[in-house]
């Protein structure tokens, strides 16, 4: 007790540094400061690392739908489930802005080398359990110095499971990966997956229950994600998804039913705009093409096929030989 300050001394103390007769942290003169030059972070490594791979944001809205519905499934509850943001920093800082008490589960990402890392805060944590007990999904659970028991234990390990393989399936059409859980720990220092200052992708979701709402993190270190980085950089993963197969034979039956005009030209003449004038019935007119040379049938406009014109039952009609190829 005798080290903390009376409010006096603090007054005290305050009044000295604004006088300047207590010394400070020395600033930089500016006279001294070189105009456009900024510290520069070698661990940054030219920006931030999620916003060079953006197939990563692609993956993470895939996971959030799947983990919306398996999650709602799972747990009998209705919730959302939304990404509440994404940054690359080193793992030291992760570590310091960590939840505590929390749920941390490490798991592999294989083929990838290294481990990654799911945190589950607390909150959330006995909010799943309460629920999956048949509660109301409000945690009464008092925080400080809890540990969780064997039997929550293996609440967590379930809803741990079910949110990886959520993830397995939202990396599946980018990279074939096998999400791998190995283990959970509470102790932040017993869950070191990287240096201190070894880059990580950090993306924080947020869980809205009916009653509360808690965070969950996945953390991966850069270098595990560095293999395949030319993958998450490519924009147009997006279109490689997967393809909704209901819609796509919807499409198909309907295109199929479309009234189509189908055409061909038996033939072709030249005439004057005097011979044009002086046409009356009953005259005949000669085209450039044989009663046996092939003519050209067209679909909308677009030759598609090559026949021969002739009669089928007392119609006139054309006999297709062969499709024309493309030039």
């Amino acid at each position: 007790m005798a080290n903390i300050l009376s409010q006096d001394e603090v007054d005290s103390l305050l009044g000295g540094i604004g006088e300047g007769a207590v010394q400070t942290e020395t600033a930089i003169p500016e006279s001294e400061k070189e105009e456009g030059l900024e510290v520069y972070d070698f661990g940054m490594q030219a920006g931030p690392a999620h916003l060079r791979m953006p197939t990563l944001g692609i993956i993470n809205e895939r996971f959030v739908g799947f983990s919306r519905t398996s999650l709602s499934a799972a747990t009998g509850l209705s919730l959302d489930v939304n990404i509440s943001s994404i940054d690359s920093v080193k793992f030291g800082e992760f570590c310091r802005s960590m939840p505590i008490p929390a749920s941390l589960n490490i798991f592999k990402m294989e083929p990838l080398r290294g481990f990654a890392l799911l945190v589950l805060e607390g909150p959330l944590v006995f909010t799943f359990v309460d629920a999956l007990f048949g509660g109301r999904a409000v945690s009464h659970v008092k925080l400080e110095g809890k540990t969780f028991t064997a039997i929550e234990k293996k609440i967590i390990d379930k809803i741990v499971k079910i949110i990886l393989s959520d993830l397995q399936h939202a990396w599946s059409d980018v990279h074939k990966l096998k999400i791998v859980f190995t283990r959970s720990e509470i102790d932040p220092q017993f869950a070191a997956i990287a240096t201190p200052d070894d880059m990580v992708i950090a993306t924080k979701l947020m869980i809205d229950l009916q009653n509360v709402s808690g965070t969950m993190t996945i953390c991966t270190p850069y270098s595990t994600l560095e293999p395949i980085r030319e993958k998450l950089k490519q924009r147009f993963q997006g279109e490689k998804l997967e393809v909704d197969q209901k819609w796509k034979r919807y499409i198909t039956e309907k295109v199929k039913e479309l009234t189509i005009n189908l055409s061909c030209v038996l033939g072709k003449a030249e005439i004057t705009g005097r011979e044009v004038l002086g046409i009356k019935v009953g005259d005949v007119m000669q085209l450039d093409k044989k009663m046996s040379d092939p003519v050209i049938v067209s679909v909308e406009g677009v030759p598609k096929f090559m026949g021969y014109p002739g009669t089928f039952n007392k119609r006139k009609s054309i006999k297709i030989k062969k499709r024309v190829d493309k030039e």
